[in-house]
This record gives C-alpha cells, structure tokens and sequence, in this order.
C-alpha cells in the first residue's frame, strides 16, 4: 500500500532524479497539485520545488525573473518546476521546458484513478476532489473509496435550497454532507426552521470570512475551523446555481433574523466585506454613509475618493450592482459618486493661471473633466437610501463651492488682462478649414454641446472603434454664446465676414454681401442650399434621420448636415441636471455609428455655445454696467460699442456692439427655477468643442475566432474569443459586433447565450461571458456546438465542438 504522498514522490524521483541535473516542468493550471507537491517537498527525502505565479504564464516574470529562473536551471541541481498553466500555455517558459526532463502535464483526477481512486459517486468535482487529496496526503487513494462516503454538496443544495425532501437512500450521504460542513442536524418535521438556522450559520461563517475582526470568533453560530472550506464551497455552488440563486434573497432576509448581523454586536465599515447577510452589508452601507456626511468641502471630497477600491469591492457583491431585489443597496451609487469626487480634485487647477491662454490649456487639456464630475455628482440618484440622502446634500455643496471658485478666477483673470479674445478660431473657421480637403463629409451641429461632453463622446467613439477615428479640438463661440449667434459662426464662414446688428431687442447676422439672417433656422438652411453645397435631401435634423434611412455618399451629395439641438432641450426643459447628459450622447453616439453603416467615412461634429448650470437657489443677480443696453439676457447685456464700462465684455461679431457678460455664475436677470445657462463667458460656453471623426478608406471588420474550449464547466461559462486583423496597423480594421451562443450540437437548441458585444481590433482576445437560456436543460455528457455571430446578421463567424461536463437543469 502506498499513501498519496509516496506515489508522488516516486513519480518525482523517477521522472526528475534519472540522473544528475534533470529537472522537471509540472503543469498546474488550476493549482490542485501545488499543495500537494509543497506537502510532498516538505517531507523528509524531499525534493527541491520551484513555483512560477500569476494567472498565465504570459504574463510572468520579466526579464529578472527570468535569469533568475534560468541560473536555477544551469546550477545542475534536480527541481521540479511548478506551472500554473497547461503545456499548451508555457508562452516565453517553453524554450526552457524543452530542455526538461519531462513536462508532466497530467490533471490531478486522471492521475488518481491510475493510482487506484475510485469515486463514490459520479457528481464529484474537481474542487472536492482537490480537497479530498489535501485531506487524504497520507492515505492509499485505493482506498479513499472502501468502507465510508464522501459529503455530496449537491445533494445537500437540493434539500438545503432547492426545496427537495430528504430521500431515506440518500440520508446517509446528506447528513455525513451535513455533518462536515458544520451546520445543524436535518429536522424533517421543521425542514423550513432547520434550512433557516442552517443559513445563519453559512451567513456568519461568510461574515467572519470577510472580516475577522468585525464578527467574533466565539460568535455562537460560526461555523468550526476544519468544516469552513466545505461550508464556504456549498455557499459558492448556491450562489453560482441560476436555478437556486433565485430565491437566495429572501432566504437571507429571514436567516438575517437569526444570525444577528447588525450593530451592536457589528460594526462594519467599506473596508469590511462585502457580506452575503444583507443585515451586516447594510449596516457597513449606513456607517459608510454617515462617516462621510460628518465632512464638509474639500475633506469629503478626499474621503470619498479614497473609498474608491473598497466601494468597488461591495458594488460587486451579492447584494451590489447586480442584484435586482428591492432590498439590494446602491452600492454603484456611491461608487460612481466617489471616483466622481476623485476626478473633480483631479482636475481643479494645481495652481494659480498666469494668463487667460494658461486658464484655456487648463480647460481643453483636462479641466472639462470638472465638469464631467459635476454632472456625476448633481444628476439624480437611481437608487436612494436615507442614507445616501443624507449624504448627497454636503457632496453637492463642496462640489459647487469648488467649481463656482474657478469661474471667478477665470473672470477676474479675464477682466483683469484686458478682455482679450483667445487665440482660438471660431467652429465656421474650423469647419471650413476641413470642408477644402473635397473629401465625402457628414456634419453634425449639435446644439449646446460643451467641450466635456464632446470628450466623453470622443472617447466613447474610440473605445468602441477600438482605434483612434475620433480627435478634439477648441474652438470659440461668438460672444453673447447664445443660438442665435453661435449657429450663424459654426456655418463654414470666415468669421470676418459675419456682422451682428440688433433689431427691436433680437440679433441679426448676415455674412457681409447677403441678405439670410444666419440668425435663423430658416437662414441657415438657405445657406447650406446657396452657398454650402447642400442639396435638399442633404439638410436634415435628428428626428427626421431617425425616421427614414441615412442617404449614403453619391453623385452630387458629398455633404450631409444634421441639426440636433437635444441637449439644449432638456436644459431649457430643466431635465439636464437632472437626467444627466447620458441620453444626448448615446443618440449621437448612435449617430456616427448609422452615418458610418451608410458610408459616410468623415464625420465633422461642431457646436453653437457651451453652458453652466447652477441651482435657481442660488442665483446672484449682478448689476448691469451701463443703462439702457439693446439687447438684453440672463448672462449678456449689449451696448453700441462706443459705451464704456468697467468687467467682462467683448465686441459681437462685426464689431458694431460691445457685450457686456457676468462674472462668475452670476446672472443680469434672475427669476430662479432654471439653472440651464448659456450667452456668458465662462470656459464652459465659451470655449467649444470640433470633432474630427474619419475611418481609412480600405479598414476592414476584424475577424473573430472561438479559442477551442473541450468542456463547459459552469452555468455561467465564459468563452474566449480570438480577434485576428487583417493588418498589423490597428487603425486599418473596424470594430465589430458580435455573440456567443452554446447550442446543444444535436438538437441545435440554444442552452447559453451572450448579450451582444463589441470586438476592437485594439484587443488581441475577449472573454465573453454567456448564461443559461430560461427553460434550458442538458445531461451531462450533451455534446455541444460553441458559435461566435455577427450581432447584426447572425451569421456564424466561427464554431468549435465542445462537452457539456455539468447538469443543466431548468429554472
């Protein structure tokens, strides 16, 4: 007879002590043998042991690591050479492994049969199995099987969650399963009471797991020492059960009332957990909150940024992001509002402007971000708590004092240099400029687009194009920033030739030589017709594209112009604070995307002004400088350009009147109630965003392949795709779309499916994770076809074969 430990060191002596020097490579990619080799090494007559780390060889070790590895090679001494990875997978480790004696590759399962294992039942796992080995290192694995059972979590999970009775022949096996995972004796007359007290003792044991020093080691329902593994292993197998999960909410919300997870008797923080109790994950969610909400102004803002990792920790988590019952906690809430916290100090000003072109770069080189965090910070909650209300409040405040602070320093900045107008064309400059290359061009005017959320949407368009199609620059708008002005400067027009008159209170622009008033809808289109090389069926707004195809590049129509003024909508309609600028950016985003599909290959997105919102509440009412100003707004009044007065002002295009324009986020006019503004000077309505988006004219879609896959082991499998490029340059291919579906290979009946995602050419593989089709069930042993799709055409791209190695059961 010989016990697990001496069947591997004969293996090891026979293998890597055949002679002086010989060394062994042993491949260990799910890390069951590691243990037991470091068990074995240990022993008297031992052996050397060598241990690379990470998750895949790839990427090990750097060029250290690696002469150190190598100078334990040339040394001459016999090790072997433990490799979290499969023999296929040894990446920069195989010129090395070839000099091996031998490069063991065998999964601990195969190799305990060949040395007399034989399973009690056929339902083990490899997990179980692991642990078995560890347990049994100086036992005969021939006879691991003779004389007893072995605990069988499935069999306990059915009864436990499931809702099944207990069999009488199957009794034995549950309570032995029982016994060793440490919770009570099965009451078959009180199977609801027993499986709620069996569940407060899972919910402790995973609560003193997570945070040992919260949950007391003589707390009276904590699981033993020796009995948690398998305690914990059936809690892993509950939550990974689609069928069992299900019902794993309201189950924890009455064991809760046993477990007593709740302060006093805890006292749990963010960097605690996350919990599977709701009770202890809800009482770290409240000390979380009210911790923060005793800071105020810039302390709460560094507080809540440097929660960032731990926040991100519980949003995943059980009762976190992705939990859809009414009891979940807003976990993604207050993450999203910490790294907006963090992004909001990282992108104030480290330092005083010396000068307004300094205040600029600051702006259009990161300091929109400021902006961004703002939006994150004051747009609704999805989810709210009292907790969490109680927070918001302070947040805002320290927020706005923060941002209100740099549109002062950048008016009194302003004022004090002059008023100088910055070295900055206008968008009908810009515009121009790109419209003389004759390329086939879509143009976008998207009203009130202010340069953060441009940056957002330039970056959404690379991320999703998986390249560098999208590119930003600054612009100005004319001063008042309103419609009626800036519209009439983003025409391709050379700003010098654009006059600005006033009638009765309302402005007029005419480019000099032409009678449209560019002022109005009506005038601008009559441009695009006359003058901008637009045919009738090229002019267009949003709405009425969404409606009707895109028309496609053709003889005679190489411009297409879109209006769309979304944004400036909902703030006049006091719903952008509110909703944030999500909706906006994903109707263009959709945009470029249908502009691309019709083939359009340039894009060219410019905006009239940008804008500012501050609450109604607190709205300071500034005095105007002269009297009687012809033209007169919330954020601009306007004078003949012969007054003089002291503050911000500028000349109106033509020169013919002088703006005069608020400090700050103040307002000539207040009436409260609207805090959408825009006609100012602030950077952010003044200094406006262009979009260059353009695609190689031969890019080609990416191919997509499965990476072979022989087993699917879970109910959430994850499949790996391969994206291969046609060219070694990233901007040559095109992003493309695509699913994964998991057929049942003789039925062709879908049993998985993947949402559909989007495949960069910037990436090299993708894991895709699928779930189980509702309704779907499969034995063991179903073979299966792994597919990969277009996620517009469904067709199949590639497809491997592959084993369904687990029960798929309805739910």
């Amino acid at each position: 007879m010989s016990s697990l430990l001496q069947h591997i060191h004969d293996l090891v002596f026979g293998l890597a002590h055949s002679y002086p020097g010989a060394w062994l490579v042993w491949c260990d990619p799910r890390g069951d043998w590691l243990p037991l080799l470091q068990q074995a090494a240990g022993e008297s007559g031992g052996f050397k042991l060598l241990e690379l780390r990470g998750e895949t060889v790839g990427r090990l070790g750097g060029p250290v690591a690696r002469r150190a590895l190598q100078a334990e090679i040339d040394g001459g001494e016999s090790l072997v050479l433990v490799v979290p990875a499969s023999a296929d997978r040894l990446g920069w480790l195989w010129g090395q492994a070839l000099l091996a004696e031998r490069i063991y590759d065998r999964p601990l399962r195969e190799q305990l049969r060949e040395w007399g294992w034989r399973p009690d039942r056929l339902t083990i796992s490899d997990d179980e199995l692991a642990a078995m080995a560890r347990r049994n290192l100086d036992r005969d694995p021939a006879e691991w099987g003779a004389g007893g059972l072995e605990p069988d979590l499935g069999l306990l999970l059915d009864v436990l969650a499931g809702g099944a009775a207990p069999e009488p022949d199957q009794r034995l096996v549950l309570d032995l399963t029982v016994e060793r995972a440490g919770l009570p004796d099965v009451v078959e007359a009180d199977l609801p009471g027993w499986r709620n007290r069996a569940l407060a003792r899972l919910l402790s044991t995973q609560a003193y797991q997570a945070a040992p020093g919260v949950v007391s080691d003589r707390h009276e329902l904590l699981i033993p020492a020796d009995r948690r593994p398998l305690a914990l292993a059936l809690l892993d197998r509950w939550l990974d059960s689609l069928r069992l999960s299900r019902t794993l909410p309201n189950a924890i919300l009455v064991a809760d009332r046993i477990a007593g997870l709740t302060p006093p008797s805890i006292a749990p923080g963010p960097e605690h957990g996350p919990f599977l109790s709701r009770a202890a994950e809800g009482a770290a969610f409240a000390a979380t909150c009210t911790r923060l909400a005793r800071l105020a102004g810039r302390d709460l803002l560094e507080g809540l940024a440097a929660m960032a990792a731990d926040l991100a920790r519980h949003s995943a988590g059980f009762w976190g992001e992705a939990c859809s019952h009414p009891a979940a906690l807003p976990w993604d809430e207050l993450l999203r509002l910490s790294r907006a916290a963090g992004e909001a100090l990282e992108a104030s000003p480290a330092r005083e402007w010396a000068n307004p072109a300094e205040a600029i770069a600051w702006y259009t080189g990161g300091g929109w971000r400021l902006d961004r965090a703002g939006e994150e910070i004051l747009r609704n909650l999805v989810r709210a708590t009292p907790e969490l209300l109680a927070l918001i409040t302070p947040l805002r405040a320290a927020f706005r004092a923060r941002w209100e602070d740099t549109l002062l320093r950048w008016s009194a900045l302003w004022s004090a240099t002059g008023c100088t107008l910055p070295a900055l064309a206008t968008a009908g400059d810009w515009l121009n400029v790109k419209l003389q290359a004759g390329r086939g061009t879509a143009i976008v005017m998207a009203d009130a687009l202010r340069y953060d959320l441009a940056a957002s949407l330039a970056a959404a368009i690379n991320a999703a194009e998986g390249a560098q199609r999208a590119s930003l620059e600054a612009a100005r708008s004319p001063l008042p920033s309103i419609t009626a002005l800036g519209m009439a400067a983003a025409l391709p027009i050379p700003e010098h030739e654009l006059e600005a008159e006033i009638v009765a209170g309302k402005w007029l622009v005419r480019q000099r030589g032409r009678e449209e008033n560019l002022a109005l809808a009506a005038g601008r289109r009559a441009w695009w017709g006359s003058r901008g090389g637009v045919g009738v069926d090229g002019l267009l707004t949003l709405a009425e594209l969404q409606a009707h195809e895109a028309p496609p590049p053709a003889q005679g129509r190489t411009r297409l112009v879109i209006y769309d003024d979304t944004i400036d909508t909902l703030g006049h309609d006091d719903e952008l604070e509110a909703q944030g600028s999500g909706v906006a950016l994903a109707r263009y985003l959709a945009l470029v995307r249908r502009l691309h599909d019709a083939g359009w290959s340039r894009i060219l997105i410019a905006t009239d002004h940008g804008f500012i919102q501050w609450p109604g509440s607190q709205e300071t009412n500034a005095p105007a400088p002269a009297l009687d100003p012809a033209y007169s707004s919330r954020r601009a009044l306007a004078y003949l350009a012969q007054v003089t007065f002291a503050g911000p002002q500028a000349l109106a295009p033509g020169g013919r009147w002088r703006v005069a324009l608020p400090s700050g986020a103040a307002c000539f006019r207040t009436y409260g109630g609207l805090g959408f503004f825009h006609g100012g000077a602030s950077l952010q309505e003044w200094i406006i965003p262009c979009v260059t988006v353009e695609w190689p004219s031969q890019a080609q879609p990416v191919k997509v392949e499965v990476e072979p896959a022989t087993q699917v082991l879970s109910q959430r499998p994850r499949v790996t795709l391969v994206v291969r490029r046609g060219s070694l340059l990233v901007e040559d291919a095109i992003a493309r779309q695509v699913d994964v579906v998991i057929r049942d290979a003789r039925s062709r009946a879908i049993l998985f499916r993947s949402p559909v995602v989007t495949v960069t050419p910037d990436r090299e593989q993708v894991a895709v994770a699928l779930t189980a089709v509702e309704g779907s069930a499969a034995p063991r042993g179903t073979p299966l076809r792994i597919e990969v799709r277009d996620g517009r055409t469904e067709e199949v791209l590639d497809a491997i074969d592959s084993l369904l190695s687990i029960e798929l059961l309805a739910w």
